[in-house]
């Protein structure tokens, strides 16, 4: 069983690395720069100009140090066909889980470890939590995330299930708590691991793990695991193992036409592929939140405006495989369309969509930024910019694609 769990590692480990190589492509890693860059300015600047020992400040690095405790959950690669397979094998369940406990330690452990240096001049300085509390508090929260994955592998056998959520909730209190005394974190995580040889959760049934593994219940949880995952490389690229669904989303009703005796087939194809396919809408939401985040972090006029004219580019770079999306469709083809003009069709519905993307950067750039002519001179800079991408870029791409 152990080599089975080492073998599946492996495997996974070449599918994460070639959707990752995807996801931090060229233009992904520039962006990342510039965001990073731009948060630890932001951070600097705002440290010297920060008051000290705010009451809310201790609580607030308590709850920092609890976000990455969400990530990682507990990873079996247990497949459909192991119920038939190695159903023999429920006594063995422990050796083949102990790689899967390991493996799934690493990205919790690696953010924590990176956010908790990131935080560490604003929880001495500014909190004044000294250092020996503080790395207490950091271990408080490593503990914390080992006492989940137990209860996690605790649920893969048949007998009372513990909520994760409550178990997120409880372990926010104690982050929380423990910003304040240390001493009570380290207890509960200690109380928590003495639990865990015996599989018997503080709130539950003492069970017998050696013969009562719950296939059915591993099964779906390792799939809806894996799917959010597959979720998160999908917003980046195409993920041949995960199944799209396209399904109406009623709020966005709204942005179609209600008369629809005068819509055009293809422009009509189109736009509720642009918000009723995840894959483009989750694009143009993402794209649209980052240029928000990075302008709001930035905080200068200049940079914001050439920062979301990269990031609008990038949106329609990415949207232009809409043009062929329904080539494959055999109904699309059956049926007397013309396709003559289906270019000049999809560029009016991203154009709309860039517009709006627009839109919603502008406005907040009024919320937040410094309101003067500049801002103004940078929302009209900015117009023109995704005016040239729709009547100059858009056409010839489009074009280039049928």
């Amino acid at each position: 069983m152990n080599n089975i769990a080492k073998r599946r590692l492996n495997e996974n480990f070449k599918q994460s690395v070639k959707y990752l190589t995807l996801v931090f492509n060229d233009f992904f890693i520039l962006a990342l720069i510039f965001l990073f860059g731009a948060l630890m300015f932001w951070y600097a600047q705002s440290m010297k100009t920060m008051p000290s020992n705010l009451w809310f400040y201790k609580p607030l690095v308590g709850i920092l140090l609890w976000v990455p405790l969400l990530t990682g959950h507990l990873v079996t690669l247990i497949r459909e066909a192991d119920m038939q397979f190695l159903f023999t094998q429920d006594k063995n369940m422990g050796q083949y889980l102990k790689p899967m406990f390991r493996y799934s330690l690493i990205l919790p452990v690696i953010l924590e470890l990176l956010l908790a240096g990131i935080l560490f001049p604003f929880a001495n300085l500014k909190a004044q939590i000294g250092v020996a509390n503080y790395i207490s508090l950091v271990i408080v929260a490593l503990i914390l995330k080992y006492d989940e994955l137990c209860a996690e592998e605790n649920n893969l056998y048949f007998g009372q299930k513990i909520n994760f959520n409550i178990l997120s909730l409880l372990a926010l209190i104690i982050m929380i708590a423990s910003s304040y005394w240390e001493v009570i974190g380290l207890c509960l995580g200690v109380i928590g691991m003495f639990f865990e040889p015996n599989f018997q959760p503080a709130f539950g049934d003492k069970i017998n793990k050696k013969n009562l593994f719950d296939w059915r219940y591993a099964i779906d949880t390792e799939r809806l695991r894996k799917d959010r995952v597959y979720s998160i490389f999908s917003m980046f690229t195409d993920v041949q193992e995960k199944q799209v669904t396209i399904k109406r989303r009623k709020y966005l009703d709204f942005l179609l036409p209600k008369n629809l005796a005068k819509e055009n087939p293809n422009k009509f194809l189109y736009q509720r592929s642009l918000l009723r396919n995840p894959e483009y809408l989750n694009l143009l939401v993402r794209m649209t939140i980052f240029a928000i985040l990075i302008s709001w972090l930035v905080q200068d006029w200049k940079w914001a405006l050439g920062l979301a004219a990269l990031v609008v580019f990038l949106t329609a770079y990415q949207l232009l495989p809409m043009a062929t999306e329904f080539d494959s469709n055999i109904m699309y083809r059956v049926y007397p369309i013309s396709r003559d003009n289906r270019g000049r069709n999809l560029v009016q519905v991203l154009s709309l969509a860039l517009l709006l993307q627009w839109l919603v950067i502008s406005v907040f750039w009024l919320v937040v930024l410094n309101v003067n002519l500049n801002v103004f001179e940078a929302i009209a800079a900015l117009f023109v910019f995704v005016w040239i991408l729709n009547v100059g870029y858009l056409p010839y791409k489009v074009k280039n694609k049928k």
